[in-house]
């Protein structure tokens, strides 16, 4: 089974090809939870409950969506939150480190 992941990740990057072709348009494509599955288990990325512990530490809120998106060189996970005063928080975790990006 280790043996296809290699092939599996080359396979999603191919897939992504059209996205980041139009990566100058306002909202590129994101992937879906399959391709953000085959990623995870080749340790492209970090696992999406790590993003999330840091979008609620960052807000303060529940995690209520959450994407993962093609940017310049890597991936972004964008997670939205919400306060349980009703606030959303809107935060981008860059989804090879784990770490919270600059809002742009």
């Amino acid at each position: 089974m280790n043996a296809y992941l290699p092939l599996s990740f080359a396979a999603v990057l191919s897939l992504m090809a059209p996205a980041v072709a139009y990566a100058d348009d306002d909202a590129p494509a994101c992937l879906s939870e399959s391709e953000l599955r085959v990623l995870v288990n080749s340790g492209a990325i970090v696992p999406q409950i790590y993003a999330f512990r840091t979008a609620r530490s960052q807000t303060g809120g529940d995690v209520i969506g959450a994407s993962l998106c093609p940017k310049e060189a890597g991936f972004v996970y964008r997670i939205t939150t919400l306060t349980k005063d009703g606030k959303l928080g809107r935060v981008q975790i860059d989804a090879v480190t784990g770490k919270p990006m600059d809002p742009r």
